[in-house]
């Protein structure tokens, strides 16, 4: 006997299933939107992966125990190495490795002619000078602040999508994800690298701000804003190299490339260069942390590929790795 014909004999008349998880999905999105509004938007990892299990455990309402064992045989795995890679990438400035500040601002100053681009970019657009006076948040910050932030929830909810659509695109996009986060914590511990931001205040470059919050200031979610200080308060400051905020852009451009078409491709492209350039505009990373950010991502694309390929010739089954279609989130089926 199903939960949900269990279910029914318990409360002695027959349960819509699919208008329960409608409603519970409706309930889920404006609780969603009044703590965005009232918290700000989540960016630490657990929280924001508990909002999306949160969400997708309501496609498990009335279906036994059965599809709440998928949900958590897939995702814990997965949770568990990047929540891993947060706890390890502290260890970058613990093990007496040396941080590189003047030796990573000489090279970029270098490279751009004697002048740093973050220093450059801020100082053309007014939010520094020689004696490092600070102009007033814009409008364009807004853009910056959400491209920024979207870094925090691109990578989850993509993840939320794949995993309702075609499990086996999605066991392909986490691989790829847990690939990025590992080559990255490996690369923070060998080369703790400071972002310009950090460099500015050790005297080592001119005068920069850290402005990938200050468009929450514009639109008036103070909240908000306050929220990603605190995350980037807790967040390794010598994890400048590579640039995931780029890898993960670029992992989404060439993770869905082939399913797109020209006009698809030509706005998806426009991402990882937004990222890049407001990542140097805001004083998060150097043109280098994003360069490094695109060999990153190319990669692991490269070895997940790879790994496929090899998996493919020794494991040549039938197999089905596509969820079975009552995982859908509030779908129908005969038994509602």
């Amino acid at each position: 006997m199903s939960a949900e014909a269990s279910t029914e004999l318990l409360v002695g008349y027959p349960l819509n299933w699919q208008r329960i998880r409608w409603a519970l999905a409706g309930a889920y999105s404006v609780v969603l939107g009044v703590f965005i509004l009232n918290v700000g938007l989540p960016t630490e990892r657990l929280a924001l992966f508990a909002w999306v299990l949160a969400g997708l455990s309501i496609g498990s309402v009335g279906r036994g125990w059965r599809s709440v064992a998928g949900l958590v045989r897939d995702w814990l795995p997965f949770l568990g190495v990047l929540v891993l890679y947060d706890l390890t990438r502290g260890l970058a400035d613990t093990l007496g490795m040396p941080v590189h500040v003047n030796d990573l601002a000489a090279l970029e100053s270098t490279l751009f002619g004697g002048t740093v681009p973050t220093v450059w970019l801020q100082e053309q657009l007014g939010q520094t000078d020689d004696w490092g006076m600070t102009g007033g948040a814009a409008w364009w910050h807004v853009v910056v602040t959400v491209v920024y932030v979207s870094h925090f929830l691109v990578t989850p909810i993509l993840a939320a999508v794949l995993w309702l659509r075609d499990r086996e695109r999605w066991i392909s996009y986490t691989a790829h994800v847990v690939g990025i986060a590992l080559l990255g914590v490996t690369t923070y511990v060998l080369v703790p690298a400071a972002p310009p931001w950090y460099a500015a205040d050790e005297g080592v470059i001119p005068a920069v701000r850290r402005l990938s919050g200050l468009g929450w200031d514009v639109i008036g979610l103070d909240r908000a804003g306050a929220l990603l200080d605190q995350g980037q308060a807790k967040v390794n400051l010598v994890a400048a190299i590579p640039s995931l905020h780029t890898a993960y852009a670029v992992l989404v451009l060439l993770f869905f490339w082939p399913v797109l078409n020209r006009v698809g491709r030509m706005v998806l492209a426009m991402y990882p260069l937004l990222m890049g350039l407001i990542l140097v505009y805001s004083g998060e990373h150097y043109v280098i942390d994003v360069v490094l950010g695109w060999v990153c991502a190319a990669i692991v694309a490269i070895g997940v590929a790879a790994a496929q390929r090899v998996w493919r010739r020794h494991h040549r089954t039938d197999s089905p790795l596509r969820p079975a279609p009552e995982l859908a989130l509030v779908g129908g089926g005969s038994a509602d």
